[in-house]
C-alpha cells in the first residue's frame, strides 16, 4: 500500500466505525491539527512497504488497520503509540498559568480491571527527568461519590479519623522494582455519578532511571472497599527528554543554617524544575530539636528553614509551583540534604530566575490567633484599600459589572505582590463567595504598571449589596533580604 494515498483524512473516516467503550463515551473526543498529526504518522509507522502488501486493496487494508486499534490490547506496539485521544492529565492540570503539553506527549496505557463492583482503568502515562504523571478513571454501578471522598468531605473525615488515609496509587506503585516513595494527586473530577477521573504525580528525580522502564501498579484497597486490581506498563521518556532545556547554574547561596547549591534548573514541555543540595553550617542542625533552640523557631519537618521559595521569571511575574519533594543525603561529604521544588511549565526559557525564601511561622499550640479577613462595601466609590497586616495592601481602583463578568481593578503594595494580589474575595449578603471566572491563578497583570493587576469575577447583580476584602497572614515570614538570582546561561 502506498504510504501517500492513506491520507490523514481516511484515516479519521475509519473511526466512525469503532465501538468506543463506556468511559471513552464521557469525554468529548476532540483533536486539533497537531494531534491528528501526530496520530496520522504513528499509523503510518505501522503500516509495511508497499511491496510487501501491495495484492491488498485499500478497503481491505482500512478494515485491518481498524481492527487492530479495536483490539489494541491485542497489538501493544500499536496501542502504546496511539496518543489518548482526550487526556485526563491534560484536563486536570492544563489550567491557568500551566503551559504543560500533557495532551501531546502522553502514552496510553488504557488498561482495566474490574472487582467488587469497581473497574478502575489505567488510561494513560507520561513522564521526564523527574515526575511520572498517570491518568486514571474509577466506574462504578453505583455512586461512585459512596466510595470515592473529596474536598470538604475528605476533610472533615481526617478530622474525625487520623488514621483515614486517602485513595492513592503512590501507596501500591513499584517504579523499576522499587517502591514510589512520595508524589501527589491534581484533585480529581466527578464526570457524572458512576464515574471519576484524577491523575497523580510520582517523584522520580531520585530513582536514575533508564530511558525506559517498568511499572507495577497491584492495589489492595480503594477507601474502604478491598480488592485486587493490578496493572504492569512500560513508560518511555524519551520524546520528552528531547525536548527539555537543562541548565547547571552552581549557584551557590548561604542561608542561616545551610549552604545551598542549585545544580539543576530544567524547563521540560511539562514542569519547570529546581534541584538543589545543601551542607548545615553546624552539625548539630542535622537534629531539628536542636536548631529549634538555636533559632527559637518551630522547625516542620524539613531540611532547612527556609524551603519554601516564590521564583520569579525575569519579567518579574511570579512561576506558580506545583509542590516540591526532598531527602536526606547519606553518606556524603559535600551535601546533607537534596530538594526538589516543581513548577508549572512555562512558554519560554526566562534568561533567569529570582528566588526570594520564605516560611510560615505556625503558632504554638494554644497561641493561634483568629485574624479574621477585612471586608468593604461595593457603594461605587474608589479607591477601596484593603490592607493586609505585615504582608502590605491591596487598593480597589475600579469594579466595573459587563454581561458576563464583574472585573476589578486593584493594585497590590508590600512584600509579595503577586502573592498578595491573589487574595482577593468578593462576598454577598449571605456571605457567600462570588465565583472567580477561569482559575486563580489567571489573575491578569498590567504590562505597563508592573504591581496592577485583573481579576474576573461572575457578573454582580445590581440588586444585591457586595463586600470586597482580603486576607490578613501574618504567619507568613517573607525574606527580601535573602533573595536571590539563578542565572541561566547555556
Amino acid at each position: 500500500m502506498n504510504r501517500d494515498i492513506f491520507d490523514e483524512k481516511d484515516m479519521l473516516k475509519l473511526f466512525n466505525y469503532i465501538n468506543t467503550d463506556e468511559e471513552q463515551d464521557d469525554v468529548s473526543l476532540k483533536m486539533d491539527d497537531l494531534r491528528k498529526k501526530k496520530l496520522r504518522k504513528n499509523l503510518l509507522t505501522q503500516v509495511k512497504g508497499e511491496n510487501k502488501i501491495k495484492k491488498f486493496k485499500y478497503k481491505v487494508a482500512a478494515a485491518v488497520i481498524i481492527a487492530i486499534i479495536s483490539i489494541g490490547a491485542a497489538v501493544p506496539a500499536i496501542a502504546k503509540n496511539i496518543p489518548a485521544l482526550n487526556s485526563i492529565v491534560q484536563i486536570l492540570n492544563g489550567r491557568g498559568s500551566d503551559h504543560g503539553q500533557y495532551e501531546k506527549y502522553s502514552e496510553l496505557v488504557d488498561k482495566s480491571v474490574t472487582d467488587k463492583g469497581i473497574t478502575l482503568t489505567i488510561n494513560e502515562v507520561l513522564c521526564d527527568d523527574s515526575t511520572l504523571m498517570i491518568g486514571y478513571t474509577m466506574k462504578s454501578k453505583g455512586n461512585i461519590k459512596d466510595l470515592v471522598k473529596t474536598g470538604k468531605e475528605l476533610i472533615e473525615i481526617q478530622g474525625k479519623d487520623s488514621s483515614f488515609v486517602p485513595f492513592s496509587l503512590i501507596e501500591f506503585a513499584k517504579i523499576d522494582g522499587k517502591q514510589a516513595d512520595s508524589g501527589s494527586g491534581s484533585g480529581g473530577k466527578f464526570l457524572d455519578d458512576h464515574t471519576y477521573i484524577n491523575s497523580e504525580t510520582m517523584n522520580i528525580s531520585n530513582k536514575n532511571l533508564p530511558t525506559n522502564f517498568n511499572v507495577d501498579i497491584n492495589v489492595k484497597k480503594i477507601y474502604s472497599l478491598q480488592g485486587n486490581w493490578s496493572f504492569k506498563f512500560s513508560v518511555s521518556k524519551d520524546e520528552i527528554i528531547k525536548n527539555t532545556k537543562v541548565f547547571k547554574p552552581n549557584t551557590k547561596v548561604k542561608f542561616q543554617d545551610a549552604i545551598i547549591n542549585v545544580q539543576k534548573v530544567s524547563f521540560s514541555p511539562i514542569n519547570t524544575s529546581i534541584i538543589f543540595e545543601g551542607k548545615y553550617n553546624k552539625e548539630e542542625y542535622k537534629d531539628d530539636n536542636k536548631r529549634k533552640e538555636v533559632f527559637k523557631q518551630d522547625i516542620m519537618m524539613g531540611n532547612m528553614l527556609y524551603d519554601q521559595w516564590f521564583v520569579l521569571d525575569d519579567k518579574g511575574d511570579e512561576i506558580v509551583t506545583k509542590g516540591s519533594s526532598s531527602n536526606a543525603v547519606e553518606n556524603s561529604s559535600s551535601a546533607d540534604f537534596r530538594y526538589d521544588l516543581k513548577f508549572v511549565s512555562l512558554k519560554s526559557i526566562p534568561k533567569y530566575l529570582t528566588v526570594i525564601p520564605y516560611r510560615i511561622n505556625y503558632p504554638k499550640p494554644g497561641e493561634e490567633k483568629n485574624i479574621p479577613p477585612v471586608y468593604k462595601n461595593i457603594d461605587g466609590t474608589y479607591p477601596i484599600e484593603l490592607p493586609q497586616g505585615k504582608m502590605g495592601k491591596l487598593i480597589v481602583k475600579e469594579i466595573k459589572t459587563d454581561k458576563d463578568k464583574t472585573i476589578v481593578r486593584y493594585t497590590a503594595e508590600g512584600q509579595a505582590p503577586f502573592l498578595q494580589a491573589k487574595l482577593l474575595y468578593i462576598m454577598d449578603e449571605k456571605d457567600e463567595c462570588v465565583k472567580v471566572k477561569g482559575n486563580i491563578f489567571e489573575i491578569k497583570k498590567d504590562e505597563n504598571n508592573p504591581n496592577d493587576y485583573i481579576m474576573e469575577f461572575e457578573p454582580l447583580s445590581k440588586n444585591i449589596k457586595y463586600k470586597i476584602g482580603t486576607n490578613t497572614n501574618d504567619d507568613m515570614e517573607i525574606r527580601n533580604d535573602l533573595k536571590f538570582k539563578i542565572e541561566l546561561n547555556k
